[in-house]
């Protein structure tokens, strides 16, 4: 029988986030991974962006499995905006804790997921799926039980690294089992996917992936209060802070919902985990006290800046020289204003500031962690995933200077199909429509370019607001016009700019209501609206939202 195998992503390429990855066997449809993406700071208004997954709604008949590999938002948060809206009965594979994430998340969207059927598997463990034979090994990342996937197929394995690093030392649940990726290796690999997002840290990730002895010295130099800054789902970053503060005999106190949601996940389903017994609930302002704020995406940012506001008015928070800010969560990019302006705020506060988020690495595959997979499963074909696309561009040259061929690195985009026929690459330059999908409030899909422009608009220029009312019978002006502006120029020596605005406005619409006829209110908004942008943008280079209000009497 004829194999053919198409491989795609509708999310995670050339970004961070939402990644998404679709193997077509043989018309069967093996999903790994359902992320969502966090907004960068110029996407006003938008909560989550997910992937295009208009593919899956046509197509959900084919969806054998979805195999997700760890509980970040980035990789299953989609997930329940896909089951819900496609109302979809489909098998759903992942650890217990990744289901468990799964449901926290669904709940947090309000989402209805029980349609659905969930299966916990073991980090190491093979089972079928329709016949096709998936493996299942455990890697090292921020969360527990984090795995990669093998989904094995007559002309060699498709392995999915999920998010990784390959760290030797550390136990279960952040074990990686390179005995259980060794003997899964011994078969030939196809096609290798593994992600990018690091690909330009020269060496292995791990141990600078670890806060523990920076936050050690800390705690010795700092007397007072320690409020530390992490980014939500960062699990084990999380149990580091934990057990640091117990070392040094600190108490905890758990700032946002979000953590503290995160650690009843793991009291109640990590076996080895032990609710601290030094966490307070009140008392925020205890002198030797672990502030822990975590949040997901760059609401981390908005958590410090109201923490930093508050110094001003909240006498009982009183921020002293005794105390730190301890940043441990990095600018992501599009964020970097925001993070500079909150790090400014912070160190105009009387406390010390340790920005120790430069100072480690976050928990995504540097060049030796790549390498090492890469001689492990020694894949036909190769292709870089999860990242910018610079970053994918440095990972197939570390793949070319580890010996392969050039035309067997597959650096492609969202969209485009990777096409095999009995194990061989075919040249079919498909594309499958991958749009992503901006969450704003409870739209899914709604927002649409020239809605962020609006709101743009109204950040950087302000708002103009014309009224005025012509009566339909004698087709005079009969009231205003009024002109109002926020967030716009309305000092005393605007009166000569507003006169030409009222002019301009009152003349174009005393023009348009002499025809014969009804009078079209769209037409004469959109010619009202582009006159007087032509004037403001003419008299004050400004380019204001205009609102034209026309009434008839």
């Amino acid at each position: 029988m004829e194999e053919n195998v198409r491989v795609f992503a509708l999310g995670g390429l050339d970004e961070n986030g939402k990644s998404l990855y679709v193997v077509d066997y043989n018309s069967q449809l093996y999903v790994f991974d359902a992320g969502l993406r966090y907004p960068e700071e110029s996407l006003l208004g938008i909560d989550v962006i997910l992937p295009g997954y208009q593919y899956l709604i046509d197509n959900k008949d084919r969806i054998k499995g979805i195999f997700l590999t760890h509980g970040h938002d980035e990789n299953m948060g989609a997930l329940p905006f896909i089951i819900e809206e496609m109302n979809l009965d489909v098998d759903v594979y992942g650890t217990n804790f990744t289901i468990l994430s799964l449901y926290q998340t669904a709940e947090r969207f309000n989402k209805d997921i029980h349609i659905a059927h969930f299966h916990v598997i073991n980090g190491n463990q093979s089972f079928l799926v329709n016949g096709m034979k998936i493996h299942a090994f455990s890697v090292t990342h921020g969360v527990p039980n984090s795995c990669g996937y093998a989904l094995e197929t007559e002309n060699g394995l498709i392995v999915y690294s999920g998010d990784f690093i390959l760290d030797f030392s550390e136990k279960p649940p952040y074990d990686t089992n390179l005995a259980r990726i060794t003997e899964i290796a011994k078969k030939p690999t196809l096609l290798l996917l593994a992600e990018s997002y690091n690909s330009t840290y020269e060496g292995y990730v791990t141990p600078n992936h670890h806060l523990t002895r920076r936050l050690n010295s800390i705690c010795d130099e700092v007397k007072g209060r320690i409020f530390i800054s992490i980014y939500g789902q960062t699990v084990i970053q999380l149990q580091e802070i934990i057990n640091c503060a117990k070392e040094n005999k600190r108490r905890i106190f758990l700032y946002t919902r979000q953590v503290r949601e995160t650690i009843k996940l793991l009291k109640d389903e990590i076996a080895n985990f032990s609710l601290p017994d030094n966490i307070i609930t009140q008392n925020i302002f205890e002198h030797d006290c672990i502030v822990v704020v975590s949040e997901l995406g760059n609401k981390v940012v908005e958590v410090l800046n109201e923490i930093a506001m508050a110094n001003d008015t909240e006498k009982s928070l009183k921020i002293t020289a005794e105390d730190a800010f301890v940043i441990a969560s990095p600018a992501h990019a599009g964020t970097e204003l925001s993070f500079a302006r909150i790090l400014d705020k912070l160190y105009k506060t009387d406390a010390m500031v340790y920005n120790i988020s430069k100072d480690y690495v976050t928990m995504h595959a540097g060049t030796e962690d790549l390498k090492t997979l890469l001689a492990i499963f020694k894949p036909k074909y190769y292709m870089p995933v999860r990242g910018y696309y610079n970053k994918m561009v440095e990972n197939a040259r570390l793949a070319l200077s580890q010996g392969y061929n050039h035309n067997n690195i597959l650096v492609y985009d969202n969209g485009m199909v990777v096409s095999f026929k009995d194990g061989e690459l075919t040249r079919a330059f498909e594309t499958i429509p991958a749009d992503e999908i901006m969450v704003d409030g409870i739209g899914i899909g709604d927002v649409e370019n020239v809605v962020i422009n609006d709101r743009r608009k109204l950040q950087q220029d302000g708002v103009m607001i014309l009224g005025i009312s012509f009566s339909m019978y004698t087709r005079k002006i009969v009231a205003g016009p009024d002109i109002q502006m926020r967030g716009f120029i309305l000092n005393r020596s605007a009166t000569a700019f507003v006169e030409k605005v009222s002019k301009c406005f009152s003349d174009t619409v005393y023009e348009f209501v002499q025809k014969p006829g009804l009078v079209d209110f769209t037409e004469l908004r959109a010619l009202c609206k582009e006159r007087v942008q032509t004037l403001v943008k003419n008299e004050v280079d400004r380019e204001p939202m205009i609102l034209p209000v026309i009434i008839s009497v």
